[in-house]
């Protein structure tokens, strides 16, 4: 079947698998007793990060085509957006933890702990002695907070120079960059995908090679992973961006031929971000011996993803009933 745009639908169903990878990854990525297989798997599927970082250079760009870039438009409007949703969702779970599972802000952050919360819910904690504060995962607010502030000018950059932009990204990669260096590049890569409508250019080399392009997916995808635990030099997250790229197009083949698949991951993909948000909460902070009782690894899986698809289910409706995207 042909891809003749990688259109939002193919982006959320992208992100609901990178969500799915995000579960994966932080379930068992402590967890070696799980056996060599899913303990593996789970240190491969901290790609989701470069998936997302990905994601969103490519969302950006796409929207910065539609209508034309305006810099104090672009941050009132994605910065608003991040930060009420992001506060949403921390407004329902710390007073849950405070009040009914023994997690004060005190025991969190010490005695300025409503300083440093001020610090976390402003996004800035990972540039400081904050650290991880409240909640171990949102360390990616920090870091998306400072990629839509050069979105514009890398955007920018992007558009004039093209491959040298992103070797110069390529090269930051090695470079220490508090938080940032590891993700500017396959955020940089994302802008250059759209601009150049890259996924539909590759989707579509890979489409003339027939079912030849199966096996080249498979051996790009063994290659790339195993390249990630074993090589050098370009290995680990800095090969993420590669890594990413070939599961996304696993997907694009996978809902293209799956109307089921494509329906199933596109609605875990648009809860993503609120679920990336608390499912910590879930698994983590308040639950874990609820959530590790099922013992077989899927079954642990699909019950912390279930439980989160309602959970975020019951936070739209309550957000659509107070209008609360018409607020932003």
């Amino acid at each position: 079947m042909t891809l003749k745009k990688f259109d939002l639908s193919i982006t959320n169903a992208s992100k609901g698998m990178a969500l799915m990878l995000i579960l994966w990854h932080h379930l068992f990525y402590e967890k070696p007793e799980m056996g060599w297989f899913v303990f593996q798997t789970a240190l491969l599927a901290k790609v989701c990060v470069g998936i997302y970082v990905l994601l969103s250079g490519y969302g950006l760009a796409e929207s910065a085509k539609k209508k034309k870039l305006e810099i104090l438009s672009f941050y009132k409007k994605r910065v608003i957006k991040l930060y009420m949703n992001y506060w949403l969702i921390a407004l329902i779970f710390i007073p849950i933890g405070t009040l009914f599972m023994g997690r004060s802000l005190e025991s969190v952050f010490g005695e300025d702990a409503y300083l440093d919360l001020f610090i976390q819910m402003i996004g800035i904690h990972m540039f400081t002695d904050v650290g991880y504060g409240y909640n171990a995962t949102w360390w990616f607010i920090s870091l998306i907070i400072v990629l839509y502030a050069i979105f514009p000018f890398a955007f920018y950059l992007t558009q004039k120079f093209k491959l040298w932009f992103l070797a110069f990204c390529a090269v930051l990669l090695f470079v220490p960059i508090p938080l940032v260096n590891d993700w500017i590049f396959p955020f940089a890569v994302g802008i250059y995908l759209s601009q150049i409508d890259g996924f539909v250019r590759l989707f579509g080399w890979l489409q003339k090679q027939g079912n030849l392009r199966f096996l080249i997916l498979l051996v790009l995808t063994l290659f790339a992973a195993w390249y990630r635990q074993n090589g050098y030099f370009f290995d680990s997250v800095r090969a993420d961006t590669f890594f990413g790229i070939l599961l996304i197009l696993w997907t694009t083949e996978l809902v293209l031929i799956s109307s089921s698949a494509k329906k199933a991951l596109e609605f875990i993909g648009v809860h993503s971000f609120n679920i990336f948000l608390f499912h910590t909460f879930i698994y983590y902070y308040y639950f874990p011996n609820f959530i590790y009782s099922f013992k077989n690894p899927l079954l642990i899986f699909a019950v912390l993803l279930g439980i989160c698809l309602i959970i975020s289910v019951g936070i739209e409706a309550i957000k659509n009933s107070v209008k609360f995207s018409h607020r932003l």
